[in-house]
C-alpha cells in the first residue's frame, strides 16, 4: 500500500535547558495568571496565555518565541518538501500558551483534534515545545493508522497539522510535572 508522509516532525535541542527552566520558573512565579483548561472526559491541565493582556510579564519573551518557532517552521517546510504555493504568504501566530500537567491528577489531554469547527478552522500547524523531561507525558499521534509518539524531551519541538487525520493525546506525566509551550499558525 502507498503511504504518504505523515507531516509530523520532532526536532531536538531547539531550546536550551536554561531557557526551558526559565519558562517553567516564570510559569510558577505567575500563579495569578493560571487558568484551568477543561480537556474533556473529566481531564484538565493548568495553563497561562502569554499574551493575555498588554502588561503581560511575558512581553519581553514574545519576540524570542516567535523567532524560535518560525525558524523551526522554515525547517519543517524544507523537511516536508512544502513548496511556496502550498504555504500561505500571510499568516499569524496564535497566542503562546504555557501548560503544566501534574502527575497523579486529572491532568491529561484525551485523544482529540485541534480543528473541529469554524472558530478553530483557521489553525493550520501545531507547534509544541517540551520544557521538561519525563519518562511518560509524551504526545501520541495516530495519523491514518500510523502511530507516532513524541517523547517528552526537554528542548525538543513537535510540529504537525491540527486537522482530523492527526488525532493526538497529551499523555499524563508519571513522576514529575510536564511543561509545554505551544501555539498554532493561523490563516489570516
Amino acid at each position: 500500500m502507498f503511504r504518504m508522509d505523515n507531516l509530523i516532525r520532532i526536532y531536538d535541542n531547539v531550546l536550551s535547558a536554561n531557557k526551558c527552566s526559565y519558562f517553567v520558573n516564570k510559569f510558577e512565579e505567575h500563579s495569578n495568571m493560571h487558568e484551568t483548561q477543561d480537556c474533556g472526559n473529566g481531564k484538565t491541565l493548568t495553563r497561562i496565555n502569554l499574551m493575555s493582556s498588554p502588561d503581560t510579564p511575558f512581553r519581553n519573551d514574545l519576540d524570542y518565541l516567535s523567532n524560535l518557532f518560525m525558524k523551526n517552521v522554515e525547517r519543517y517546510k524544507q523537511d516536508c518538501g512544502i513548496q511556496s504555493f502550498q504555504f500561505p504568504d500571510r499568516f499569524s501566530i496564535e497566542p503562546f500558551k504555557l501548560k503544566r500537567y501534574t502527575p497523579n491528577t486529572t491532568d491529561e489531554f484525551p485523544a482529540h483534534v485541534d480543528v473541529r469547527d469554524r472558530s478553530t478552522a483557521r489553525r493550520f500547524l501545531v507547534m509544541f515545545a517540551y520544557l521538561t523531561n519525563n519518562d511518560a507525558g509524551q504526545t501520541k499521534i495516530d495519523c491514518m493508522n500510523t502511530n507516532v509518539s513524541s517523547p517528552c524531551k526537554q528542548g525538543s519541538i513537535l510540529l504537525f497539522p491540527p486537522l482530523w487525520p492527526w488525532v493526538h493525546t497529551g499523555v499524563a506525566p508519571a513522576k514529575t510535572a510536564k511543561y509545554i509551550l505551544g501555539s498554532y499558525l493561523h490563516y489570516v
